[in-house]
């Protein structure tokens, strides 16, 4: 695989390689900077090693022990040897009474290891001393042991800092909530390089049929990404320019078919029987409405006005569908579930949507009800009938082209089947659907959607 620069691979590891390069300077730093408040552990020296100090000083003699001390003296202690303890107070920190019981165990361990020698903990500054586990202690001030010698002296052991993992146990919540933050913005960061261009994709996919009349996606992001964008225009492009095609086929085909039609009607003239030329007259009607059907079908139901916008008063419009129907004899129940609603439709569409449903409504049942609410965001349209239904197995294909429960295309039973087809075509081209159901009452329930404005 080629590591070009703008490779997706390639960005996501460099920024989660800066988010674990910042965590570690960010580590570094909270371990190192000083504090000089709070509570910091401190691990006692170990007895065994402070009672071979004691041992050496004691046999070395007042003429070797400051050659000896100088060899003691070494990092991370502190040696000194004093001819007293020193002053209680300012240099002599007392132990907390919550631990007590622990510091009287801590402190019997260590006097065992001493081989009875006594000894006393200090914290610098008069600060308290609190028992934490094993050999450590936790105080304010640093924290050192004081071991009388048997010459009567007074050995003083002290670590000169702490060690870098106490500091980093001191600190393990700080340490942890840095960590947290940067990985989040790392995370952030990654995210965004994939989710913006991918979920733009996704939009476009989802409502791929508007999208044929949008402009292309832009081409931005990671080189997969890029070229996943232009794969899809290219396919958009594609599909607009078959479905041109197809559209102008459709008409040039219907226009030739209507001029075959125009010769037969004259010639039916010449049929000497009534009936036969009456029959002859009614087939070719029922053809050139079929014609005009599917050529509607192929140009209204895949297709967007090019400025993609448009808004509907969806209860004006269902009011003045309603009394239209009324008018041409119908029997149209409206009942508006709200007060107010807009629909992201133009009034045409959604017109000839709701006539096409009422038409189906009324074909099968001679009656349908007109109901429109607002639900989650979108306008729903439901038109319910009292007719007979359909079986639940063959709702999902009643909106599929030229699908009917009745299988002539006869225009006395319902048409070619092109109506509801129409109707789901223009729903989901404005980000719409349209969904049969069964009622429980009996009749047939269209639910079409549309986004509210």
């Amino acid at each position: 695989m080629r590591l070009a620069a703008d490779n997706l691979a390639v960005r996501l590891g460099l920024i989660l390689l800066a988010g674990l390069l910042a965590l570690q300077v960010a580590i570094l730093l909270i371990v190192a900077w000083p504090t000089d408040t709070g509570a910091r552990l401190f691990r006692l020296p170990p007895p065994v090693k402070v009672a071979a100090m004691a041992d050496a000083l004691e046999q070395a003699g007042p003429s070797l022990q400051p050659q000896v001390l100088r060899a003691l003296d070494m990092d991370p202690l502190s040696v000194q040897l004093l001819d007293d303890y020193p002053g209680q107070g300012e240099e002599d920190g007392g132990g907390d009474h919550r631990d007590a019981p622990r510091l009287n165990r801590l402190f019997a361990r260590y006097a065992e290891g001493l081989g009875g020698r006594p000894f006393r903990v200090q914290a610098r500054q008069g600060a308290l001393v609190r028992a934490f586990s094993g050999d450590q202690v936790g105080a304010e001030a640093p924290v050192r042991v004081l071991v009388e010698l048997r010459t009567g002296q007074v050995l003083v052991v002290e670590r000169r800092a702490p060690p870098v993992f106490e500091r980093v146990k001191a600190r393990a919540l700080t340490l942890a909530l840095v960590a947290a933050a940067i990985f989040a913005v790392v995370l952030i960061a990654s995210v965004a390089q994939t989710a913006r261009p991918v979920n733009r994709l996704a939009r476009a996919s989802r409502g791929f049929s508007r999208s044929l009349e949008t402009d292309d996606l832009p081409l931005d992001g990671a080189r997969e990404l890029r070229e996943l964008s232009a794969a899809f225009n290219e396919m958009k492009r594609t599909i607009r320019g078959l479905v041109d095609e197809r559209t102008r086929i459709l008409a040039a085909v219907a226009h030739d078919f209507r001029t075959y039609l125009t010769r037969l009607r004259l010639r039916t003239d010449f049929i000497d029987d009534d009936e036969q030329r009456t029959k002859a007259a009614a087939d070719l009607d029922e053809m050139a409405q079929l014609i005009d059907d599917t050529l509607m079908f192929a140009r209204d139901a895949t297709t967007v006005p090019s400025d993609g916008a448009g808004v509907s008063d969806a209860i004006a419009e269902a009011r003045a569908l309603a009394a239209v129907r009324r008018d041409m004899g119908e029997r149209v129940d409206l009942r508006l579930e709200v007060e107010a609603a807009s629909a992201a439709c133009p009034p045409l569409p959604l017109r000839r949507m709701l006539g096409n449903l009422l038409d189906n409504a009324a074909r099968y049942a001679g009656d349908a009800r007109l109901i429109v609410r607002a639900e989650g965001g979108q306008v729903v349209f439901l038109v319910e009938d009292d007719g007979p239904g359909a079986p639940n197995e063959s709702l999902s294909r009643l909106t599929e082209p030229f699908e009917r429960l009745e299988p002539s295309r006869g225009r006395d039973t319902g048409g070619a089947g092109l109506g509801l087809s129409i109707v789901r075509g223009l729903a989901e081209s404005w980000g719409g659907g349209l969904r049969l159901e069964n009622r429980a009452e009996g009749g047939l329930r269209a639910v079409l959607s549309l986004p509210a404005a």
